[in-house]
């Protein structure tokens, strides 16, 4: 019995020593500085697994035994040792802040390889998820906007999936489509990020120019920009839903008159759509013809307070839902997001859906890491191609419409047998009848082994797959009239099928020789495009509702057709990197190419890379401890790559069908208009880059500057030839583009307190672009008012101007009273603003914090072929400037018969509509400066305090935010033709009558974490 007793009272001591040895730890950590918490600081008790991560209020919670040492890291802070209480009170950690940030912070490099900053010989720059998403975008590719020196983004137009541009440092080659730069998405290369929900980015480093992506060939040569996505972390799950709503609202549309109405000559005209009538008088006029019933229109003719074009378009809205879930235990991590985002355009009947799913997972075997992700998008949209507004651009100030959106009424002034006029179009049958359709499934991802065979060496291989499926159809409602009434219908109906696999084999060695560290990679690529694309056309529809090519009169239309091409690349490629004393660092690289698309004899090119970075306050004994500056680096790089622009078998001749060659249902075959060179060799774009980074005062004030040359040769481009030759165009190497660019950012936290925090970022850029050669001669038309002109930068702006006397004055024909036009077209300048500016500010006090982001450009010419149909249908104000009476052209003169030009006092100008419609046909009169300063985001947000969310165990955090985008704009004085970063067809600096204006957005967002 004593013994039973015995055991008892020692199990109980036992039980409560073990119950000792463990307790929950509760710790807050903040930064010593502010007395901020830190979110996402690693708490980790030394020598096991046990782990644990603060959350956004600074707070974590986990179990340690009383005396274990538990070790606290955050980056950007000095690690720190504590002993673990031996209570569960709250205590709390105090973080200092690394005074070495910048030498030890870490930068996704090429090849998705992680890579200390301080060793990279070239300009990057990291945009983290919550400066990317601060306006809430949709596309990430709008997010970067402003907000990386050297950077330009351009949108063509605010449709519901408006297509973007983006160009690093400057365009390289004549080609305008091949300047942008490589998405790379987790180390896999992809053609497309456009899709890709910002949300699940946890970062993006841009590596600008050739020389920081040169690892990755031909693709690389425009920059990269390296897209992380998030993972879960270790010891902690979390769950995430936000929900964006924002509304848009058309603005910015081209000025016009409001003074003069329908008709010509000056006398009112019912049926006519140009404003040469009458001026307003605020009578009610007869409007269009008589209705079946017999009923006369009639219109208020006056002058409308506000601008009725707006009728058109409607309030836009975007709703974006988010749901994430992530979390990892010690040999894995995992991270599940769903997206889901409607849109509703500015122009009825526009929308578009995406609805997105991602994981990301990773597993640790042993030595073996493993990590993998997949992604699913779905979209798809219907919206008006292009043309149905520019009816509201040339016809009258006082069109109600609001009266004509009933078109399908066969007795209404609305319907398009019963429309006004026969020489415009009813803008919503316009918008109801022509429709593009589009449905896009996008899957793709990667799995990614690496073993580590030695402390100093490991293998990687990484296999990524991209694929795309987009099914698509244009279409035109048959609607049967007369005269310019008809619309004979039409129907296009294409398939285009995508997939990529490419693969990366690594081999990664690192050793530290005495002082020296060491690194070498040595890889191998493969990457396989494969496209199908099939086309189906008809242009004489039989039925009014059914858009089946097969209900057709005749045949097909000579687009229909089907196309197979595939593309192969092969290439091998190294990188060594030395360091000397963690302060000196050296970096050669260079890669092999095989390419598909080149003649055998040319295929296959090499080119090398070379790089430096000096961080001199390591390596000066007297900087070391300054007070002033905390990290000081110069770089350095020279590389040459190897950039080819053709597409699959361009070098081939290959013979197509068309309908009806050589007659009837023969079958014929009819060889391609451009030669093949066999000779074609890959472009070489050489570039220079020197630089420095510097923090001063603790890391308060960051800043970088960069000089950039490149060199582009041997450009690949069609070259007009003699047609005696059997063609009319030849691909050809020639031409060279050369780049100067300077870079500066400046980023300081001038306000840094526990309650208050205040930051402030700019960025700018210079870059001058220069054509030295070209083919043959001295200019070349890329696009319509566009041309590559040697000496000038590309594109430069040509347009017809007038002929003018030596003190500047218009020349007047005596005769006429028009202006004389120059014999040679007039060189204006720039369609790409050579100088860019971005600054950002951010303000935080306790739990609001406003943050902006400011965007200009200035120096670029700006072409619209808007305003010519203005002057000629007389809605532009110019045309009302002299009350449409004979005038005296300002500042003119006329030229003698013996050369001299004396001031023109006698001679008046006609001002009717045939001298108007003269002046819209002098380009001069339609190109503006492209100058302009805009807010393009602004964010105001509101953390719901600790405190509010304390009474409940649901909601860990929460947030509101209101947002905008576009709020205002300051354009030149002499633009008011539209926003001056849209482009068209490619083409920097040209508004188009097809685009649609742009918009400014509202809203707010809710977040909130659980």
């Amino acid at each position: 019995m004593k013994i039973k007793h015995l055991l008892a009272l020692l199990l109980l001591g036992l039980s409560v020593k073990l119950y000792a040895q463990k307790t929950h730890i509760n710790g807050l950590i903040k930064e010593n500085t502010t007395g901020l918490p830190l979110p996402g600081a690693t708490v980790q008790v030394k020598g096991t697994p046990i782990t644990s991560v603060s959350d956004k209020n600074g707070l974590f919670r986990m179990y340690a035994e009383p005396g274990q040492t538990l070790e606290i890291k955050f980056l950007g802070f000095v690690t720190q040792d504590i002993i673990a209480p031996g209570d569960e009170a709250l205590f709390e950690i105090y973080m200092k802040e690394d005074t070495r940030i910048l030498s030890e912070i870490v930068v996704t490099g090429a090849l998705g390889i992680q890579r200390a900053a301080k060793e990279i010989g070239g300009g990057t720059q990291v945009v983290s998820n919550e400066y990317l998403n601060q306006g809430k975008t949709i596309n990430p590719l709008t997010g970067l906007a402003s907000k990386v020196a050297g950077l330009r983004i351009n949108m063509y137009d605010s449709k519901v999936d408006p297509q973007i541009q983006i160009v690093i440092r400057g365009t390289r080659s004549l080609n305008r489509s091949e300047n942008a730069p490589i998405y790379v998405v987790d180390g896999v290369p992809v053609p497309d990020i456009s899709r890709l929900n910002p949300n699940d980015i946890e970062s993006i480093t841009v590596l600008k120019g050739a020389n920081a992506a040169a690892l990755y060939g031909s693709e690389g040569v425009n920059g990269a920009l390296m897209i992380t996505t998030k993972t879960g972390s270790r010891g902690t799950e979390r769950i995430q839903f936000s929900n964006t709503t924002t509304f848009s609202k058309a603005f910015l549309l081209p000025k016009a008159q409001k003074e003069f109405g329908q008709g010509q000559n000056g006398i009112y005209d019912p049926i006519q759509s140009e404003s040469w009538g009458p001026r307003f008088d605020g009578s009610l006029r007869d409007f269009g013809r008589l209705l079946p019933d017999g009923t006369q229109p009639q219109l208020l003719y006056a002058a409308p307070s506000e601008d009725n074009r707006l009728g058109i378009f409607q309030t836009g809205v975007n709703i974006q839902n988010d749901l994430s879930f992530s979390g990892g235990d010690e040999s894995s991590t995992y991270f599940v997001s769903i997206q889901d985002v409607s849109i509703k355009g500015i122009l009825p009947g526009d929308e578009s859906q995406r609805t997105g799913a991602r994981f990301n997972g990773s597993k640790k075997f042993g030595k073996l890491k493993t990590s993998y992700n997949i992604n699913y998008i779905r979209f798809k949209k219907d919206m008006a191609p292009d043309g149905p507004w520019l009816a509201a651009y040339t016809s009258p100030a006082n069109i109600d419409y609001s009266s004509l959106k009933d078109w399908l009424d066969p007795n209404s002034i609305a319907n398009p047998n019963l429309y006004f006029t026969d020489q415009v179009k009813n803008p919503f049958f316009l918008l109801d009848n022509n429709r593009q359709s589009n449905k896009q499934q996008t899957l793709n991802g990667k799995i990614e082994l690496e073993y580590e065979i030695t402390p100093w060496f490991s293998a990687l291989y990484r296999l990524g797959m991209y694929s795309s499926f987009d099914e698509s159809q244009n279409r035109s409602g048959k609607f049967e009239a007369a005269g310019r009434r008809n619309v004979v219908g039409s129907v296009t109906d294409i398939n285009d099928n995508f997939q990529r696999l490419n693969g990366d084999f690594i081999l990664n060695f690192n050793k530290q020789i005495g002082r020296f560290s060491t690194s070498l990679i040595l890889g191998q690529n493969f990457r396989s495009d494969n496209r199908k694309t099939v086309t189906v056309g008809a242009s004489n529809l039989l039925l009014p509702d059914l858009f089946n090519p097969a209900s057709r009169i005749g045949e097909l239309s000579s687009g229909s057709g089907s196309s197979l091409t595939e593309y192969r690349s092969l290439a091998v490629y190294g990188e060594f990197t030395t360091g000397y004393n963690d302060y000196l660092f050296l970096t050669l690289t260079g890669r092999k190419d095989w390419v598909s698309v080149l003649a055998p004899s040319n295929r296959s090119y090499f080119y090398p890379g070379v790089s430096t970075s000096f961080v001199f306050n390591d390596a000066i004994p007297a900087l070391k401890d300054s007070r002033v500056l905390t990290f000081g680096k110069i770089f350095a790089s020279w590389n040459k790559t190897g950039n080819v622009t053709l597409q699959p078998y361009s070098l081939n001749n290959a013979y197509s069908q068309s309908n009806g060659f050589p007659f009837g249902n023969t079958v014929g075959f009819s060889p391609g208009s451009a030669y093949p060179n066999p000779s074609i060799q890959p472009e070489f774009v050489t570039s220079f880059e020197i630089g420095t980074q510097l923090s001063l005062f603790d890391n308060r004030l960051h800043f970088e500057g960069s000089y950039v040359y490149s060199d582009s040769e041997g450009q690949i481009f069609n070259a007009t030839t003699s047609r005696a030759t059997g063609y009319s165009t030849a691909i050809v190497n020639a031409g060279r583009l050369t780049n100067n660019i300077i870079e500066l950012s400046i980023n300081a936290d001038v306000l840094h307190t526990k309650d208050q925090k205040l930051n402030l970022g700019l960025n700018y850029s210079h870059i001058k672009n220069q054509v030295k050669e070209l083919y043959e001669g001295t200019s070349y038309n890329i696009f319509r008012q566009s041309y590559a002109n040697v000496g000038q930068a590309y594109p430069s702006l040509m347009v017809s101007d007038y002929k003018r006397d030596p003190e500047g004055r218009i020349v007047i024909n005596p005769s006429t009273g028009y202006p004389v036009l120059a014999d040679a077209e007039t060189h204006l300048g720039s369609m790409v603003p050579p100088f860019q500016l971005g600054f950002s500010s951010f303000y935080q006090y306790k739990s609001v914090s406003i943050g902006a982001q400011f965007d200009s450009r200035w120096g670029g010419w700006l072409y619209s072929e808007i305003i010519p149909r203005q002057y000629t249908a007389g809605t532009h104000p110019n045309t009302v400037a002299y009350d449409r009476q004979p005038f005296i052209y300002p500042n003119s003169s006329i030229e003698l018969e013996d050369g001299r030009f004396v001031e023109n006092r006698d001679v008046f100008s006609p001002g009717d509509k045939a001298f108007w419609d003269f002046e819209g046909k002098v380009q001069s009169n339609t190109a503006v400066q492209s100058d302009f300063f805009k807010l393009r985001e602004l964010n105001l947000t509101f953390n719901l305090p600790p405190s509010l969310l304390s009474g409940q165990k649901i909601i860990k955090t929460a947030s509101l935010s209101l947002i905008g985008t576009n709020l205002f704009i300051i354009r030149h004085k002499d633009n008011d033709h539209g926003d001056p970063e849209y482009l068209y067809n490619s083409t920097d600096g040209y508004v188009s009558f097809r685009q649609v204006p742009p918009y400014r957005t509202y809203g707010f967002n809710i977040n909130v974490g659980f």
